[in-house]
């Protein structure tokens, strides 16, 4: 941690999710935290890395892949954290996807902070740059219903891939999408858990 934040790097986060955390929809529990996904601070970013590098320091990654947007970020912190020979992978929105990615996995998957039922996101992965054996941590801003994680996962584990784990800066337990992620039996791993959410931003986490 930079000299500046004082605190342990799981405290820091805690403190800066409290600080920033606004509930847009109670009902459907839907949150914004601008410092953790729409506005990342480096200083979260350096924060997360050192936690979620540290559950992770004895698994032999060869890859950090990260989900867009968000995700992409957090992998890049995250791959300089565990340093050695880590890669960084990247995947992209399916209308960002190069033309040059010839092997590409694609999952028509459905967003829960952007989507209504008739919308879909897709998630394209350049399938040459992972090969069959390849030890993979995948990353993510959030876990909601945990519909991307899954697919994403379980896509890679289909081609041979060894997916070490799915790691998110925050997720909603109420919603169960870790558990969901967990039943293709990864490692998963959330920084800080949402446990309850409620009106004028009151905001439970342990």
């Amino acid at each position: 941690m930079a000299a500046d934040n004082p605190q342990p790097p799981l405290e820091f986060l805690k403190t800066e999710f409290l600080r920033d955390a606004k509930v847009i929809d109670p009902d459907r529990g839907y949150i914004s935290i601008s410092s953790f996904n729409l506005r990342m601070k480096p200083q979260v970013l350096q924060a997360a890395a050192d936690v979620i590098a540290q559950h992770f320091q004895n698994d032999r990654i060869d890859i950090v892949h990260g989900i867009p947007h968000s995700g992409n970020y957090l992998a890049t912190a995250v791959a300089l954290e565990l340093g050695g020979s880590t890669r960084l992978h990247a995947s992209r929105k399916d209308q960002n996807i190069p033309t040059t990615w010839k092997d590409v996995y694609r999952e028509e998957i459905r967003s829960f902070t952007t989507s209504n039922d008739a919308m879909q996101v897709f998630s394209g992965i350049n399938l040459s740059f992972v090969q069959k054996g390849d030890r993979v941590l995948i990353l993510d801003d959030v876990c909601a219903t945990g519909e991307t994680g899954y697919h994403i996962v379980s896509g890679l584990q289909k081609r041979g891939v060894t997916v070490v784990g799915f790691a998110v800066l925050f997720d909603k337990v109420f919603q169960g999408g870790l558990d969901y992620v967990a039943t293709t039996g990864v490692n998963v791993f959330s920084c800080i858990h949402v446990t309850e959410i409620e009106k004028h931003d009151r905001i439970t986490i342990p």
